[in-house]
C-alpha cells in the first residue's frame, strides 16, 4: 500500500487506499518527527510513501540550519545583510532585521567577473580558490552556497570553487536557481546550503529506517525523489500545506467547479491559498523570516492561529490569540498533560463544538479542566465564560479573515465567486463565521478534512522543475526560448529515467515570464499561442491595464514535467440509518441543543438546517445558526452560510 504522509506541527497524518476503502491515522508528532512516520508505516502496512516534512522549514525559523559559508564575486560579500532595503513594517523606525542564514565573518569574495553576457571579464585565480577553500576550512563551516555574478550564463568558476571544496556540502546557484537578481539567487542558494546536512541526514535516516525509496513533497506543488531533494533541499522549505491545495486543486477539477479559496486550520497554523480554473497559483516572490526563496511555490498564506494557539493577554488589557502555540506537548488544558493556558481548542470544547474525545475517541478531552482554564482567563478580562469563549473564537477568525483576504486582494478574486473549502482538524468547525465575515457564500468539506493534506500528498504528480533567465524583446526571443525548452526537455527525459518513470508519460508546461519593458516584476505566462496577447490579458486581469504599444519582455524560461498520479477518492457513504445525539453548543447568538451527525452514517442529499454538528474520526465540522447543510457529489458537506 502506497501511502501519503503530512508532518504538521501537532500530529502527523497518514492516508492509503486498499481497493477503494480509504485508511487513515493519525499520530501526535514527536521532537524527532521521523519517529512518528516510521511507527505509522508500520502500523498500517505500507510499502511505498509520499512525505511532506517541515524539516528545512523549522530549521531556517529556529535558526538550527548548519554553519555555513558563502562564497561570492568580491566587493559584494555584503549582499545578503544589505539585501533589498524593503521593510515588513513601513511605518516602523527601529526595525530589526533577522539576521542572515550566513554571518558575515563567513561571506567570502573572489576577484572573478562575468557579464551580463555570459562572457569573462576576469578569470578565476586558481591560487585565490585555493586561499579562500583554506579559509573556509579553517571556519568550520559545515556547508557552502556559491553564488558569484551571472553565473547562470558562465558557471565555470562556481565549479571550479565546488571542486576545491571536495568533502563539504556546496550549493551552487546556478543549480539552484539560474536566473537574474542576485540577491534572491544569493539569498535561495544560502538557504539551500544552511538546510542541506539537516535534511541530508533527516531523509537518509527515514530512508534507512523504511528500507526503501521514497518520494518528498515540495513546495510547488507535486513530490520529487528524495535523491532529488537531497540535492536541492530548498525545494522543500516551504511544502508544508502544498498537499492540502493539491488536493483541493484535483477536488476542483472533478467537480467542475473553477474557483476555490483554500482554509487549512491544524493544531499550529492557518494557511490559505487559491485554486483558479482548477489549478493551484504559485509565486516566486515567497519568503521565509524575511529571507526571499525566489524559486516557484504554492502562493500560500500562513498565520499563526491554529487549534493549539494560546489565548493572552496584552499589556493593554486586550485579548490575543497566537501566534503561539501550544503544540502536542504539552498541548491545550484539555489535553492534561500539563498545559496550563487557555488555547482555542479549550474555548471550543468549552463551547460544546467539539465533543469530548479526539483521534476517533484515543485522546480523551478534560473538559471541567478546560472550563476552569476559562473561567481563569474569564476573570481576567472581567468578562463572563461565555464572553470570553466567543472573545477567542472571534479574534482568532480576525486574524485568519486578514490573512485569506490577502489571497483575495494579491489575485484580484471577488470572495462572492469562490467557495470556501474547509480541512484540518480545525478548520470546519471556523469556516462558516469565516466565510461570512469574508463575503464568501458557501463552504465545501471534503472527505477526509483531519488528512486532507496527506491525501493530497498521496495522489500528487512526480514534478520537475526548470528554469533560466535570458532578458531580451519578445519579438526577438523566439528562437532562445525554443532551443532553451528543448534543453530543459531533455534534461527533465534524463530526470525521469533516474527516478525509474518514463519519459513517455510526462506532461510538459512551458512559460514565459514576460513584462513591459521598464518593468521591475514579470507576470509568467503559458507558451502556446501569440504570448504578447495573451500577456496582456493576464496583465489587464490582475492590474486592471494593459499598455498596448508598449514593447514586451521575455524575463525567465520554465518547464514543468509531470508524471500524473491516479486520483483516487473515498468510496461514499452507503445508504443506511443516520446516526447522531445531541448535545449543547453556544454560538454567537446563545445556547443551543443541537443535533451531532455521524458523517459516515450520512447518504448523498441528506439535508439539515443549523444548528448542526458533523463528526467523524479526525474533524468535526460546525453548522451555526442560519447556515444549511447538504451532503453533496463524492460524500462532501456543502454549506450554504446564510446571514
Amino acid at each position: 500500500m502506497f501511502i501519503g504522509v503530512d508532518v504538521g506541527g501537532t500530529f502527523t497524518d497518514f492516508v492509503g487506499f486498499r481497493g477503494r476503502d480509504v485508511v487513515t491515522a493519525k499520530l501526535p508528532t514527536s521532537r524527532d518527527p521521523s519517529a512518528a512516520v516510521l511507527a505509522g508505516m508500520r502500523g498500517l502496512g505500507g510499502v511505498g510513501m509520499a512525505h511532506g516534512t517541515t524539516v528545512a522549514t523549522n530549521a531556517i525559523l529556529e535558526r538550527k540550519g548548519a554553519r555555513t559559508a558563502f562564497v561570492t564575486t568580491a566587493g559584494f560579500e555584503d549582499l545578503l545583510v544589505i539585501g533589498r532595503q524593503n521593510r515588513p513594517s513601513l511605518y516602523e523606525f527601529r526595525v530589526v532585521k533577522p539576521p542572515p542564514p550566513v554571518p558575515r565573518e563567513r561571506c567570502f569574495g573572489l576577484r572573478e567577473r562575468v557579464d551580463a553576457q555570459g562572457r569573462i571579464l576576469r578569470p578565476l585565480a586558481s591560487r585565490e580558490v585555493r586561499r579562500v577553500a583554506a579559509r573556509i576550512r579553517r571556519s568550520g563551516a559545515e556547508s557552502v552556497a556559491v553564488c558569484f555574478l551571472f553565473s547562470f550564463l558562465r558557471p565555470s568558476h562556481e565549479r571550479r570553487v565546488a571542486a576545491a571544496l571536495r568533502g563539504l556540502p556546496v550549493s551552487m546557484s546556478h543549480e539552484v536557481l539560474a536566473e537574474f537578481r542576485e540577491f534572491e539567487r544569493a539569498s535561495t542558494t544560502a538557504l539551500d546550503a544552511y538546510v542541506k546536512p539537516l535534511v541530508t541526514a533527516y531523509l537518509r535516516a527515514l530512508r534507512a529506517g523504511l528500507g526503501r525509496d521514497f518520494y518528498v513533497m515540495r513546495s510547488a506543488g507535486g513530490v520529487g525523489s528524495h535523491a532529488a531533494v537531497v540535492r536541492r533541499p530548498v525545494d522543500i522549505v516551504l511544502s508544508g500545506p502544498a498537499g492540502g491545495v493539491a488536493a483541493a486543486a484535483a477536488l476542483a477539477r472533478r467537480l467542475r467547479r473553477g474557483n476555490l479559496v483554500t482554509f487549512d486550520m491544524g493544531g499550529t497554523s492557518a494557511d490559505f491559498s487559491a485554486v483558479v480554473r482548477g489549478h493551484p497559483q504559485w509565486t516566486t516572490e515567497a519568503t521565509i523570516d524575511t529571507f526571499p526563496i525566489a524559486l516557484p511555490v504554492v502562493d500560500i498564506e500562513s498565520v499563526g492561529a491554529g487549534g493549539g494557539s494560546i489565548a493572552w493577554i496584552d499589556p493593554g488589557g486586550a485579548l490575543r490569540v497566537g501566534p503561539e502555540s501550544a503544540g502536542a506537548e504539552p498541548g491545550p488544558i484539555a489535553y492534561a498533560r500539563g498545559g496550563r493556558r487557555v488555547t482555542v481548542t479549550d474555548a471550543d470544547l468549552v463551547a460544546g463544538a467539539l465533543g469530548p474525545r479526539l483521534l476517533g475517541g484515543r485522546l480523551p478531552l478534560d473538559a471541567p479542566r478546560a472550563r476552569r482554564g476559562v473561567e481563569a482567563l474569564a476573570a481576567d478580562l472581567r468578562l463572563s465564560p461565555d464572553k470570553a469563549i466567543v472573545g477567542v473564537q472571534r479574534v482568532v477568525r480576525a486574524v485568519m479573515a486578514k490573512a485569506m483576504r490577502i489571497v483575495l486582494t494579491r489575485r484580484g478574486l471577488d470572495p462572492r465567486s469562490m467557495a470556501l473549502l474547509a480541512y484540518g482538524g480545525a478548520g470546519p468547525m471556523h469556516a462558516v463565521p469565516l466565510a461570512r465575515e469574508i463575503g464568501v457564500t458557501q463552504v465545501l468539506v471534503p472527505f477526509l478534512p483531519g488528512a486532507f493534506s496527506a491525501y493530497g500528498i498521496l495522489i500528487s504528480d512526480v514534478r520537475l522543475e526548470y528554469s533560466r533567465s535570458v532578458v531580451r524583446p519578445l519579438g526577438a526571443a523566439a528562437t532562445t526560448l525554443r532551443d532553451t525548452l528543448q534543453t530543459f526537455a531533455a534534461k527533465a527525459r534524463v530526470a525521469l529515467r533516474e527516478q525509474g518513470l518514463d519519459p513517455a508519460r510526462a506532461i510538459l508546461e512551458p512559460s514565459v515570464d514576460l513584462r513591459f519593458r521598464g518593468q521591475s516584476y514579470e507576470i509568467n505566462v503559458p507558451v502556446r499561442g501569440d504570448l504578447g496577447a495573451a500577456f496582456r490579458r493576464v496583465h489587464r486581469r490582475r492590474y486592471g491595464y494593459a499598455a498596448q504599444e508598449e514593447a514586451i519582455e521575455a524575463v525567465t524560461v520554465r518547464l514543468v514535467a509531470r508524471v500524473p498520479r491516479p486520483v483516487r477518492v473515498p468510496r461514499p457513504p452507503a445508504e443506511g440509518r443516520v446516526r447522531s445525539t445531541s448535545r449543547k453548543a453556544l454560538f454567537e447568538e446563545g445556547w443551543f441543543e443541537v443535533h451531532v451527525y455521524e458523517r459516515a452514517s450520512l447518504p448523498l442529499g441528506f439535508e439539515a438546517s443549523g444548528p448542526a454538528i458533523v463528526e467523524e474520526a479526525h474533524a468535526t465540522t460546525v453548522v451555526p445558526p442560519g447556515a444549511h447543510l447538504r451532503v453533496g457529489d463524492l460524500g462532501i458537506l456543502e454549506i450554504e452560510v446564510g446571514p
